[in-house]
């Protein structure tokens, strides 16, 4: 074989090699904890993730690893400082918080006889049980206000509901059997099921807006459109099949936002990862 086709042949096997060893970190880490049967996972740690930027993986694959496998950190002051001077970005760190930030156990919900919840609530079907959602505090707030003023008018205020942290705690995969428990004289369609949008530190939906021709409130355009089906005494069920990876939360009846007002009211969240 000539010396330049040797050459080339070479250089083409090295990279080919070390594109082939990239892959096979990436699949340690997203698939070989889903093939040991009965191993526990192994947590990634700050230098595993400081390691991964230097091996120039993408934001998105490191999150995905962090989710596929947790994280073991040094989430103090100096912890963080060093995983910020890495050169790791804001969503890598933020990820890693979430996946290191202790998790509520589910409570166990109060059944009676006949195998349905006697509490007024909302309750997610796992394995054959029934795990009650607790409540989260959502805030309503304005937003856009000045933009309006400004615009007289033109360009509307929002009407914004917040719910604090920037995911839920609750994860589940569709599809997704979720169990309500009505006060009496509340109808299931009063609880409004809405996909929230992840801020930093928060997660936000729009309730209203107002502009030069009116107001308009409430959930009706943005709602997510639901069948549910009485199964006992103020207690229905529904299945949900159709919603894409992302935040969600069921707005509980009573939350009131208006236009010149502040007001609070209680949402149920949980979290689509697939």
């Amino acid at each position: 074989m000539p010396q330049k086709e040797r050459i080339t042949l070479r250089i083409f096997t090295l990279s080919s090699s070390r594109v082939l060893g990239e892959v096979a970190v990436v699949l340690s880490l997203l698939v070989a904890p889903t093939l040991a049967f009965g191993q526990a996972k192994k947590p990634l740690t700050s230098d595993d993730l400081i390691q991964m930027k230097k091996a120039g993986f993408d934001e998105q694959t490191m999150i995905r690893a962090i989710e596929a496998n947790g994280v073991s950190i040094d989430t103090s002051l100096q912890g963080l400082l060093a995983l910020k001077n890495s050169g790791l970005g804001g969503a890598v760190i933020n990820s890693a918080l979430s996946a290191a930030a202790p998790k509520s156990p589910p409570v166990s919900a109060a059944i009676e006889p006949n195998g349905l919840p006697d509490e007024v609530g909302l309750y997610l079907a796992r394995a054959g049980t029934l795990v009650a959602v607790q409540p989260e505090v959502v805030n309503f707030k304005t937003g856009g206000m000045l933009k309006a003023v400004a615009t007289y008018g033109i360009a509307k205020a929002k009407f914004n509901g917040t719910v604090r942290g920037e995911k839920s705690s609750i994860q589940v995969t569709s599809p997704i059997e979720v169990v309500l428990r009505c006060q009496d004289g509340t109808a299931p369609s009063e609880y409004q099921l809405v996909m929230l949008e992840a801020k930093k530190d928060h997660r936000e939906f729009t309730a209203g807006r107002a502009g030069l021709t009116g107001a308009s409130m409430g959930l009706d355009k943005s709602a997510i459109a639901l069948k549910f089906d009485k199964i006992g005494k103020n207690t229905y069920k529904t299945q949900i099949s159709v919603l894409k990876r992302g935040e969600y939360g069921f707005l509980a009846p009573g939350a009131v936002s208006t236009s010149n007002m502040a007001s609070s009211g209680k949402m149920y969240t949980f979290r689509v990862t697939e």
